[in-house]
C-alpha cells in the first residue's frame, strides 16, 4: 500500500494484482516511507505482509492509515479470481516449495492447489503470511459492507490507470516488466538455480533479488517462461467460485 499525503491518494495493493509497477512509481510519494511494504511481525497478529493488510485488518490495528483510505481517494487493481488463485499457486511453489516454475507439471499444480483448497476451507480467521496471496479482493476495497475503495480498475485497464495516476500525481507509470516471469536459458544452471533458491531468497532482499534478475536477464542467462494452461481438479475450481464469489461480482461490475 502507498498513502501520499500530499495528493491526498492512496493505492491499495492487492496481491498478485499487477500493482508492483504502480507502488514502484509511487514510492516517492509514500508518506509512509515503506511501512507497508514487507514482511514484518506484528505483536498481535503474528508474522503479516505488510504489503498487503486486509481492511478490517488495518482498521483493527492500523487506524490512522486506515482513516487515510476513508478520507482520500483510493484505488485498486483486481483480476480475474480464477486466475489470481493459479497466479498464487505458481508463487507460493516457488517461495515456499523451491521450485523452478520451469520444472512445473500439471499433477505439481493440481496437487498444490487441493492442498492450498483445504487450509482455505478450514477457514482460519486471519489467513497466514504465506497465504496472503489467495486472501479475498473484496477483503482489500470493502468493510462491514461498505466499500472503501471507489475507483477499482482490472489489469486490462492499465492504459486507464496510468491516466489516473498522471491526472492526480503528475508521475507516469509504464509498463513493467521486470515482474514478468523468467526461466534459467543455460540446462546447465538450473541445478545451482535449485541449490541455492532458499538460502538467496532468504538473506538476499527483493530488491536487490530483481536488480540481479533483470542483469542475468539482459546479460541473457534468463528467457521469457513460455505460455502453458493448468488446469484446477473440479472440487478445487469449484472451490473457487463459491469462495471468490464475490471477488467476481465485484469484478463484472467494474468491467461493465
Amino acid at each position: 500500500m502507498v498513502i501520499d499525503d500530499k495528493h491526498h491518494l492512496v493505492f491499495v495493493h492487492i496481491p498478485k494484482c499487477a500493482g508492483t509497477s504502480i507502488r514502484r512509481a509511487l514510492r516517492s510519494l509514500d508518506g509512509t516511507n515503506g511501512a507497508f511494504t514487507d514482511l514484518a511481525e506484528h505483536p498481535q497478529m503474528g508474522r503479516i505482509h505488510r504489503a498487503h493488510i486486509p481492511m478490517a485488518d488495518l482498521a483493527a490495528y492500523f487506524p490512522d492509515a486506515f482513516a487515510k483510505v476513508r478520507d482520500y481517494t483510493a484505488f485498486a487493481i483486481m483480476r480475474d479470481p480464477a486466475d489470481r488463485f493459479l497466479s498464487a499457486i505458481f508463487q507460493r511453489l516457488r517461495e515456499f516449495g523451491g521450485v523452478a516454475q520451469s520444472d512445473f507439471t500439471a499433477a505439481m499444480i493440481r496437487d498444490e492447489a487441493i492442498a492450498v483448497r483445504r487450509q482455505l476451507e478450514a477457514g482460519p480467521e486471519r489467513l497466514a503470511a504465506e497465504l496472503v496471496h489467495f486472501t479475498r479482493q473484496c477483503d482489500f476495497i470493502e468493510h462491514d459492507g461498505q466499500r472503501l475503495v471507489p475507483h477499482i480498475f482490472t489489469v486490462r485497464q492499465m492504459a486507464e490507470v496510468s491516466r489516473f495516476v498522471f491526472e492526480r500525481t503528475g508521475i507516469e507509470v509504464g509498463r513493467d516488466k521486470r515482474n514478468r516471469t523468467t526461466v534459467v536459458r543455460m540446462g546447465a544452471l538450473k541445478p545451482l538455480q535449485r541449490a541455492l533458491r532458499r538460502p538467496y531468497a532468504r538473506h538476499v532482499t527483493p530488491e536487490r533479488r530483481q536488480a540481479v534478475r533483470e542483469w542475468m536477464t539482459r546479460a541473457g542467462f534468463y528467457k521469457d517462461l513460455p505460455k502453458r494452461s493448468f488446469a484446477l481438479d473440479p472440487a478445487t475450481d469449484a472451490f473457487v467460485r463459491a469462495y471468490y464469489e464475490r471477488d467476481f461480482v465485484i469484478l463484472a461490475e467494474v468491467s461493465a
